[in-house]
């Protein structure tokens, strides 16, 4: 394939800071959980997060795939968490959110809360609410996204719907390490997963593929435009995975719709 990037030059160049984000004012617990050091916090509203700072434990560039990954998983519907780039202030610098790690000032990645949820990580209860449905967003975001430590809520009192969060593993070569030679090595093989398909939904699977493959360049520049400027990702970066996601939507969706055919 030879790579035309020529749409996407300089189409992330107005990227700015977030325009009235929440702002964090209360942390409340560190994750007992994980390996980034997420922390339980609440905004100045009341509405809690799950919040992933740049200085997390494993990295700036986790915060930045959490990032995108949320993003543009929401932009097709996708079962992702509600996300978004809140702000810390100074008022709650110095808090520890893990062992020898401490806020600093500046935005962050969060993730809604859901309630009364239980972390698993094999895909489960296709049977139940109407995973059956989500779980074909969660087969497309793996291939789209080029997933990995893949990591799921299910909310018990909604019986068990599940949620897909924590993806700063995504994109290749994994979240803490991607670039640009990656993206473009990568931007035609299948990255499929190894689940079961028995029980999808075969109408969702139709819709799904619809969606990634009448997903426009705007469409991801509206997502991607969204990233601060001041964070550790280049325009440059950014573009080329949105060219990434671009190249491959339509590719995804043939292959969603090939475990459509097999059911």
């Amino acid at each position: 394939m030879t790579a035309d990037f020529d749409r996407w030059e300089g189409s992330l160049a107005r990227r700015g800071e977030p325009v009235d984000p929440p702002v964090i004012t209360v942390p409340i617990k560190p994750s007992p959980r994980g390996g980034s050091g997420t922390f339980l916090a609440a905004d100045s509203d009341g509405e809690q997060w799950w919040v992933k700072p740049l200085n997390n434990n494993q990295g700036e560039r986790v915060t930045v795939t959490e990032a995108v990954v949320g993003a543009v998983g929401a932009l097709v519907g996708a079962p992702v968490c509600a996300s978004a780039i809140v702000f810390l202030p100074p008022e709650i610098e110095g808090w520890e959110f893990r062992r020898g790690s401490r806020i600093t000032s500046g935005y962050a990645h969060a993730s809604r809360g859901v309630d009364n949820a239980v972390e698993h990580r094999s895909l489960l209860y296709r049977d139940r609410d109407d995973n059956a449905r989500r779980h074909v967003g969660a087969f497309a975001i793996h291939d789209w996204c080029w997933g990995g430590d893949d990591q799921w809520l299910y909310a018990e009192t909604e019986d068990r719907m599940l949620y897909s969060h924590d993806h700063g593993w995504y994109l290749p070569e994994t979240g803490p390490t991607w670039s640009v030679d990656a993206l473009i090595s990568r931007v035609e093989q299948a990255h499929v997963a190894s689940w079961p398909a028995t029980g999808l939904d075969p109408e969702v699977i139709v819709a799904f593929s619809e969606r990634l493959r009448t997903l426009t360049r705007d469409d991801l520049v509206s997502v991607l435009g969204g990233i601060p400027d001041s964070w550790p990702v280049s325009d440059l970066e950014l573009e080329r995975v949105g060219w990434f996601l671009e190249s491959r939507a339509p590719r995804v969706a043939d292959r969603l719709e090939s475990i459509g055919g097999s059911l």
